[in-house]
């Protein structure tokens, strides 16, 4: 397994051709090479999907969806797989909050 850093953080869902339709969800854990969000939305595992960071400086990762697991009724935890390698950049340092390595 490899490790996973706690992010804890609102993040930003979209589909590459709807933009404009974005979904929230919350971000909650990333690694080298992908990441867990909770979302109401069930996404199709292969979905391809922009997954933007919710505070300053807003940055994206391209992933397709590993998985989309059903935790209650309308509620989803998806794993997604970085497209381009790393979404580590999806963190952000805010004041006084420091993300904690841990293994999932």
């Amino acid at each position: 397994m490899e490790d996973r850093t706690y992010v804890g953080s609102l993040g930003q869902l979209a589909l590459p051709d709807k933009p404009e339709d974005p979904e929230y969800g919350w971000i909650e854990n990333i690694s080298e090479h992908g990441a867990r969000v909770v979302s109401r939305h069930r996404w199709r595992s292969g979905e391809r999907v922009i997954i933007t960071s919710r505070h300053p400086p807003f940055r994206s990762a391209v992933a397709s969806v590993v998985y989309c697991q059903t935790l209650l009724v309308g509620l989803y935890a998806i794993g997604f797989e970085s497209m381009k390698g790393g979404v580590l950049q999806l963190v952000e340092n805010r004041a006084g909050s420091e993300p904690t390595d841990i293994l999932a």
